[in-house]
């Protein structure tokens, strides 16, 4: 018989980890470290949520390549953890946060907008230099369910558009 698995060493570490282990794999993001949709999902429900994602990571991603996008979606994940936010990676740059209070939500959000625009971070472009990119920023919406989070997230990223 043909194996039809490729990645054995892959397969082998998952056959040996334990049930906790195995747990927290599928709970959290390879990507960023925070936890997953999944984990989200099944936490317990809380007043509010906000969804956010990355302004400009094609642009990102086309100009320097994927690594830099990965680099700059973890770096969005650190300031979010950083800033003391209940925060999961849903997929590519989208994230969920959760929160006890509009304004809990709000003023975090805020500050984190403030410090990933401020702050530089280092990526390594498409010709192997390494290039500083002078800082991010991102959208976010906020409600008590996901689906007016991404309402108010949509209704965000249409007033971005049009300042400018």
């Amino acid at each position: 018989m043909i194996e039809r698995r490729v990645d054995l060493e892959k397969r082998k570490r998952v056959a040996e980890m334990s049930p906790e282990e195995m747990r927290r794999a599928l709970l959290t993001s390879q990507k960023t470290g925070l936890p997953n949709r999944r984990a989200f999902d099944e936490a317990e429900a809380s007043p509010w949520v906000a969804m956010s994602d990355v302004n400009g990571l094609k642009e990102v991603n086309d100009k320097y390549g994927y690594s830099a996008g990965d680099v700059l979606i973890a770096r969005f994940a650190e300031v979010l953890a950083g800033a003391g936010l209940d925060a999961y990676h849903n997929q590519g740059d989208e994230f969920f946060v959760r929160g006890q209070s509009y304004r809990e939500l709000n003023e975090k959000l805020s500050e984190v907008q403030r410090i990933l625009r401020e702050q530089p971070f280092a990526v390594e472009g498409l010709d192997g230099r390494i290039a500083t990119m002078p800082g991010a920023n991102f959208c976010f919406g906020i409600g008590t369910t996901l689906e007016e989070a991404e309402r108010s997230l949509k209704h965000q990223k249409e007033l971005r558009k049009t300042a400018t």
